[in-house]
Parts: C-alpha cells; sequence; structure tokens
C-alpha cells in the first residue's frame, strides 16, 4: 500500500499481514476454549489468575532495535557546482522502496534533471540539479514515504 515500494516488499508486506491475522484468529478460539473451561470448574480466585496467564516472551532490546531500523534518517544535502550552479543528493531511503521511480517522480514535478548513483557506503542516492530541498522534503512527507522526523535537511 506504499505507493512507491517494491513488488517484492508489497508481497512481504501482505504475508506478514496475513500470517498475523491467522494468528489473532487461533489466539482468539484458544482463548474462547479457556473461557470455557474454567467457568466449569469450581476453583479459588487465586488459582485462577495462576493458571490463565500467558506471559508474552519478547525481548525489548529487539524491539529498540527493529524500531531504528524503522526510523533511519534520509539526508538531504547541497553541493556547489560551479558559479551559481548546485546538485542536491538524497541519501538514506529504505532499500524496500523503488529509488528510480522515485527519481523519476522528482524529475517530473520539479522540472529538473536527477539520476540515481550507487555508493558503496551510502547506497543508492538520488542527484537532483539545482537547490530542492524543500521540494524534496515536502514531495517525501506528501508522499508518505517518511515522516518529517526522519528527515535531515543540510544547509539551512
Amino acid at each position: 500500500s506504499r505507493p512507491f515500494a517494491t513488488a517484492a516488499a508489497a508481497a512481504a508486506a501482505a504475508a506478514a499481514a496475513a500470517a498475523s491475522a491467522a494468528a489473532t484468529a487461533a489466539g482468539a478460539a484458544a482463548g474462547a476454549a479457556g473461557a470455557s473451561e474454567s467457568e466449569g470448574a469450581a476453583r479459588h480466585p487465586g488459582e485462577q489468575a495462576a493458571m490463565d496467564i500467558v506471559f508474552n516472551n519478547t525481548n525489548a532490546f529487539d524491539e529498540a532495535n527493529d524500531a531504528g531500523t524503522d526510523q533511519s534518517k534520509v539526508h538531504i544535502r547541497t553541493q556547489q557546482r560551479n558559479g551559481r550552479k548546485c546538485i542536491t543528493t538524497v541519501q538514506g531511503l529504505a532499500d524496500d522502496l523503488d529509488i528510480k521511480r522515485i527519481c523519476k517522480a522528482f524529475k517530473k514535478n520539479f522540472s529538473c534533471n536527477g539520476a540515481v548513483q550507487k555508493d558503496e557506503e551510502m547506497g543508492e542516492v538520488i542527484q537532483l540539479s539545482g537547490d530542492q530541498r524543500n521540494n524534496v522534503r515536502t514531495f517525501l512527507v506528501d508522499q508518505e514515504i517518511c515522516t518529517d522526523d526522519q528527515l535531515v535537511i543540510h544547509g539551512f
């Protein structure tokens, strides 16, 4: 449902949603069976609470690490060329996004030239001609590609 996600990422998200829906349905059925058993048996209140408690065995550190990967920063910079000319670079976009498609949308909406460069350290970097920092920021937030908190605009 993300407009610029690759087909593989969309399929993986759909499979994950189906798996979580099946797990929720199975948990609800198990909960209903447990409720009917506890109604028939006469127990002390303390015993019933001890029997029906189910602990969620998740590691809080793993969840924090997963949240950190989703909240990675997107850096928007300008590099000065010669005279008044400059280039805007966008790096740090998520791997599941179609970077070439986003670059094409930038070029069409901002009426500028652009290219996708592959960098060994930074991954895929979008280069746009001219100072497009504000345009890129509004586009990424409006299209819900990333939030305003994830964007880092350099040079202002």
